[in-house]
């Protein structure tokens, strides 16, 4: 099959409920927050990018791929994807070997800023043998997060890790592949991501992520160091990603192509009213990459609309309820001017 023969976006790996807490302050041990908010949806790269790109577009064809138990939970996160008619639910596989994954996040109202409590239960257990490629007639498979999938992240002798040789197997068939990471803080990055960088085409990560993959740091006293952008974009290139590096943080993102474009995009400059809670905006800034790419737009679209796709999901608790059509997120340009600067 050839790659004009092919339509939509496959989203597999991590499926998570997450409950969501807004407190005053996080505590010191054996002291007390206060919980202003709570909410419930569901969480993790493969739930909350197909869901942000349904959400775009109602007639984009999308395939959710991971594993959930067969359990409440479980069934929580198939009904929150029945919503979406243009989702394909064939391949979310259900196991009796663990519960589903959960996590709980803290929030802390006056910064945004999150702490997560996770349980890995059956995202532990995902690997290659649960999905069939020779169904999955896609132009793009997105897999995350590395780091986060235990059968994933294990060697292997010939490709490095197992998640490297099915990345391999994705791309031999003329699908373009996309990985996130999780953003952990550990010595693992370096051994475990650059194997599956090398049958990558599309890297799309956080600044603190891109400083742990590459060892160069992009703040200094907590302000950011806009000329180490480039370096760590030749850097992840470096690593073997065949065409697209793109790094986001609060002050904006950054892309820069294999092929020599290179772009700096401030965020938007939103009121304190509009914003909600920051879970799941990572993820949708990556869904509009995704999305952009998918529809052939320029890079300078496609980055903007991410940011825009990014500002407009802080303004829901949940991880995509914050997420619209894919005009009215261009809309968010029009509604919030763009900060001077991403410096």
């Amino acid at each position: 099959m050839t790659a004009d023969q092919r339509s939509g976006i496959a989203c597999g790996g991590i499926w998570v409920v997450d409950t969501v807490k807004v407190i005053d302050h996080y505590p010191q041990e054996n002291s007390i927050a206060y919980i202003s908010e709570m909410s419930r949806g569901g969480g993790g790269a493969a739930h909350n990018v197909v869901i942000d790109l349904a959400r775009f577009d109602a007639a984009l064809p999308l395939h959710a791929l991971g594993l959930i138990g067969n359990d409440a939970y479980g069934d929580y996160l198939v009904e929150l994807c029945r919503e979406f008619p243009n989702i394909n639910l064939d391949q979310l596989r259900r196991t009796d070997q663990a519960g589903t994954s959960y996590t709980d996040v803290f929030s802390i109202k006056a910064s945004g800023r999150r702490t997560y409590f996770h349980y890995p239960g059956t995202n532990r257990l995902f690997q290659p043998q649960h999905v069939d490629l020779d169904k999955l007639k896609v132009k793009m498979f997105h897999l995350g997060y590395l780091l986060l999938m235990d059968a994933m992240d294990q060697p292997d002798a010939e490709f490095g890790t197992v998640a490297a040789r099915f990345l391999s197997q994705v791309q031999s068939r003329g699908i373009k592949t996309s990985i996130d990471l999780v953003s952990e803080d550990s010595t693992r990055f370096r051994h475990i991501v650059p194997p599956a960088l090398k049958y990558t085409d599309y890297c799309i990560i956080n600044d603190w992520e891109a400083e742990k993959l590459t060892g160069i740091p992009l703040r200094v006293g907590g302000k950011l160091v806009p000329e180490n952008l480039e370096k760590i974009g030749a850097t992840i290139l470096d690593f073997g990603v065949k065409d697209l590096v793109v790094i986001h943080f609060p002050e904006g993102g950054y892309l820069r192509s294999r092929g020599g474009v290179e772009l700096l995009q401030p965020s938007l400059e939103l009121t304190d009213d509009f914003i909600v809670g920051s879970t799941g905006a990572g993820d949708a800034f990556c869904a509009g990459i995704l999305y952009g790419l998918y529809q052939d737009w320029d890079h300078d679209r496609t980055l903007r609309f991410a940011t825009c796709a990014g500002g407009m999901n802080l303004n829901d608790l949940t991880t995509t309820g914050g997420s619209k059509s894919w005009q009215e997120v261009l809309e968010m340009e029009k509604r919030f001017p763009y900060r001077r600067s991403a410096r």
